[in-house]
This record gives C-alpha cells, structure tokens and sequence, in this order.
C-alpha cells in the first residue's frame, strides 16, 4: 500500500506559490515521492491541496519534517505566499478501485 502525504496551502497568490512549488525548495523526487498531484478548490482559487505518494510512512514523515524546517519556518515563504500555515496529514492507503487500481 502506499503512504499519502496531505498538504492544504492558504495561499495569497496561485501563480506566485506555483512558481515556488515548481521550484521545489524541498526536493520531492530526491526525498522518495513516487507521484505529487497539486488541486485548486473549484471555489476559493487560492486554496491549494498537494497530495504526494511515498512506499512508507517514514518516507512521507521524513519530508514532512523537512518541508517544515528548510521551507515553511521560512518568514518569507509564510509570510509572503501564505494567509495562514499550512496543515499536513499522512494517510494509509486501504483500498483502490477504478482506473490505476493495482
């Protein structure tokens, strides 16, 4: 089963946070992420939902962690790309069903 990181961004501005992202501070594919998909709620543009797939739940804690200590203590990212912190959750995966179901 796979291991989903859950990152909800308030942000300010998509295009400005979206340059960030794509620059990735953190280093997503170095820090084991299999698959990262990025959301924009339908309603409210500028809040933005990353989901990143790691093979266990150490991996997806590992980047967590990093992600909180190289980026978002960073007052500039907060402060200037956010309207409040980020939240983050790790899920389990259980089960799959439709396209892509192994």
């Amino acid at each position: 089963m796979m291991f989903t990181l859950q990152i909800s961004y308030p942000v300010r501005d998509y295009e400005a946070f979206k340059k960030v992202f794509d620059s990735d501070p953190a280093g997503r594919a170095a820090s084991g992420a299999r698959s990262v998909r990025l959301f924009r709620d339908t309603e409210d543009r500028n809040n933005v939902a990353v989901l990143l797939d790691f093979d266990t739940k150490d991996s997806a804690n590992a980047f967590l962690e990093k992600l909180r200590s190289d980026v978002w203590d960073k007052p500039e990212v907060i402060g200037q790309l956010m309207t409040a912190a980020p939240s983050a959750r790790i899920l389990e995966e259980t089960a799959r069903e439709g396209q892509g179901a192994g």
